[in-house]
């Protein structure tokens, strides 16, 4: 079995070959913002729990008994591997600190990039009309 992500990747590709060259251009102006707000909102959560969560995908093999075939009949089985993949969260210790201060920072950072995103929005209204 493949990871999500992995199984996501053609849809995605196909949904953003549909958007217009504006959304296009709309949805990368907005990236910065839309990369503050996931961390603001990581940092939030990290603070209400006081620690962040490490996570890592890793593979697992599971061994499935798969028929063994001669001249289109089952003649046995045998164990063949298929991978699959978990995510595993793990606990980080954080200086609670050092995170409200990061997370200050991001939402200082966070009106210029709405700003931005406003400006480059409008810019992408008037360079690709719909």
């Amino acid at each position: 079995m493949l990871p999500r992500a992995v199984l996501l990747l053609p849809a995605l590709a196909v949904l953003a070959a549909c958007a217009t060259p504006q959304e296009r251009c709309i949805r990368e102006g907005a990236r910065e913002q839309a990369r503050l707000l996931e961390e603001i909102k990581t940092a939030e959560g990290n603070i209400a729990r006081g620690y962040a969560i490490h996570r890592q995908t890793v593979p697992e093999i599971v061994y499935q008994s798969c028929p063994r075939l001669h001249d289109g009949k089952v003649v046995g089985y045998y164990p063949c591997p298929e991978t699959y993949y978990r995510t595993i969260e793990t606990p980080v210790s954080i200086n609670i600190g050092e995170e409200r201060k990061k997370l200050r920072g991001l939402k200082d950072a966070l009106p210029g990039a709405q700003r931005r995103a406003q400006e480059t929005a409008a810019q992408c209204r008037a360079d690709f009309p719909e």
